[in-house]
């Protein structure tokens, strides 16, 4: 029992033991780690963007600024990440030390057609953020040409369009005719020019629009080429000894050529194989003393269009002069023409101021003649006459008198200038000081090269009125007189509206057109009662009937008419459910 007690006790003492023991290596465990030294700790490089930052941030064309705010815990570096990005986006600034910071990125504008982007890189260490900036490209809508010029015949034609927007198409004419698109690189647009079955030319357009963007090709088409049958020559004369005359014909119909009587002596070759538009006759020599005609008519073959050719054939012995008088100033001088014959001639005149300064000729030759001066103020005629074997031909000359009255002249009287403006340019002969004036001030005096010239520069008429002026030409004194009047056309008449028609819903609305005229126009709305026009705004009513309804509004400028065709869609027809109406429940409230 003793034995059993001690044991117990000792047990006991041992644990006690046991647990001080710990609780002093514990102790002294802690003492050991509190007293160890603290090793410094560098901070790990690094770079982090303020909360919120946009990393894709996107831009319009226009440019503008990105100001980036971050954070870094050492120094900091910022790049723009493609080399040839650098024209139009830049970043500054472009380093800095450890701490918050910030950095404005700059964007030019964009005057491309295509969107751009590029990255931005911010550095610190191996710590990087990108921002990836973006740019809108700027609106575009280019066509490859503005004009075509066809031929009357039907054609086909193709626009490119190159647009990064959508656009819509319309034509000004029911001539031309959008057949297809085709979409590449580019649009691809397809039309076709119909025959112009008239004489005159014409013009359409064609106009590719997206928003306020558009652009317009102007068609310009030929007008059908006229029926032509034309000689080169209506008379062609022939010596007694006859020959082979040629005649040029112009022609785009098929003919036939008539004699007008039969003729013996005169016949046309067609064995010789040379152009069919160049005429080949034969005239036999001619033995008798009197001249001879013979005509020929080119006719086509509905008999619409012709033409005449008059050979004239002289008689045996002939000489052939000028017709028409030779007319010399008051002063000596000298002058010259030539003869055909077919004879020895002599020449003689009637009068002794007029004398031939070279004899007699033969066959064709130049005769020469002088004139001596004029001294008194009327007009002399005298004759020069060539005779051979009794053949005598005349030529009439006139001399002008000397000018002793005042006297003021002007070479022309009349002058019509194009639109666009041009030049009026006359002489003045005078012996009497004078001075030049004009009412418009469409008119300017230019400086001449020659005293006695006058020239005005006229403007351009950018009116569609024709307008008239005039040029005043007077002496010093008064006395005389003179006007030149000026009429210039105005500027053709053009109308382009658009659109060409407008489909409306039953509610209607306004819808926006555009007028383009260089003259006044005028509005017609074919039913005022819900059609009108407000500036340039088309206001349609409301449709209250199921059925779809028709109208336009017609455009006025000078004598051109353009037609906006307008189509509304009828109001659509309630369907009443099957449970019945909320009036229907409304008005047997009181019975539930």
């Amino acid at each position: 029992m003793d034995t059993l007690f001690r044991w117990g006790k000792m047990h006991c003492m041992q644990k006690a033991l046991f647990v001080l023991l710990s609780v002093v290596l514990v102790a002294c465990s802690g003492e050991e780690k509190v007293n160890l030294p603290d090793e410094p700790e560098t901070p790990e490089a690094e770079i982090t963007l303020a909360e919120g930052t946009d990393k894709h941030p996107l831009l319009d064309a226009s440019g503008g600024t990105v100001i980036l705010h971050f954070t870094s815990t050492a120094d900091w570096k910022a790049t723009v990440g493609n080399v040839r990005a650098s024209s139009w986006i830049t970043v500054s600034p472009t380093s800095g030390k450890a701490g918050e910071a910030s950095a404005t990125i700059s964007v030019a504008a964009n005057d491309g057609t295509d969107e751009r982007t590029a990255s931005v890189f911010l550095d610190c260490g191996d710590s990087r953020e990108t921002i990836v900036v973006s740019q809108k490209q700027k609106d575009a809508l280019i066509v490859s040409r503005q004009s075509y010029e066809l031929s009357a015949g039907e054609s086909l034609i193709e626009v490119e369009v190159e647009a990064n927007v959508t656009f819509e198409v319309e034509v000004s004419d029911t001539w031309i005719e959008q057949i297809s698109t085709r979409s590449l690189e580019k649009s691809v647009l397809s039309f076709r020019i119909l025959a112009n079955d008239g004489y005159e030319k014409r013009s359409g357009s064609i106009l590719v629009r997206s928003g306020e963007l558009q652009e317009t090709v102007r068609i310009y088409q030929e007008g059908k080429e006229k029926e032509v049958l034309l000689l080169s020559e209506d008379m062609v004369e022939v010596g007694a000894l006859g020959g082979t005359v040629d005649v040029q014909l112009q022609s785009s119909v098929s003919y036939i050529c008539k004699p007008v009587t039969e003729y013996t002596w005169v016949s046309e070759i067609t064995s010789r194989a040379v152009s069919t538009h160049t005429l080949h006759f034969a005239v036999q020599p001619n033995d008798t003393y009197d001249m001879r005609e013979a005509r020929f008519v080119f006719i086509d073959e509905t008999e619409s269009i012709s033409d005449t050719l008059t050979i004239r054939q002289y008689a045996a012995d002939e000489i052939l002069v000028p017709s028409d008088p030779i007319i010399c100033e008051p002063e000596s001088g000298t002058f010259s023409f030539e003869v055909s014959a077919n004879i020895s001639y002599d020449v003689t005149t009637d009068v002794s101021w007029l004398k031939q300064v070279v004899g007699r000729g033969m066959e064709r030759s130049t005769l020469h003649f002088s004139v001596e001066e004029n001294t008194g103020s009327a007009m002399r005629e005298g004759n020069i006459i060539l005779s051979g074997n009794g053949v005598e031909r005349t030529v009439k000359v006139m001399q002008k008198g000397k000018e002793e009255a005042p006297y003021l002249i002007v070479s022309q009287e009349h002058f019509n200038i194009l639109p666009e403006g041009g030049t009026v340019r006359f002489t003045v002969k005078a012996n009497v000081p004078y001075r030049v004036n004009t009412d418009a001030d469409w008119m300017v005096q230019a400086v001449s090269g020659s005293s006695d010239e006058i020239v005005f520069t006229v403007s351009a008429n950018e009116s569609t009125s024709s307008r008239e002026a005039t040029i005043t030409v007077t002496s010093e004194d008064g006395n005389l007189v003179r006007t030149v009047q000026v009429v210039q056309e105005g500027e053709a008449v053009y109308l382009d509206v658009s659109p060409s028609n407008i489909s409306a819903t039953a509610e209607g609305g306004k819808f926006t057109f555009t007028v383009n005229s260089n003259t006044q126009y005028t509005f017609t709305c074919s039913d005022n009662s819900w059609i009108s026009v407000d500036g340039n705004l088309i206001v349609i009513g409301a449709n209250t009937s199921t059925s779809q309804r028709k109208g336009n509004v017609t455009v006025r400028a000078a004598e051109l008419v353009r037609v906006i065709e307008i189509t509304q869609a009828g109001k659509k027809e309630e369907t009443p459910s099957a449970g019945g109406s909320i009036e229907d429940f409304t008005e047997n409230e009181e019975d539930w």
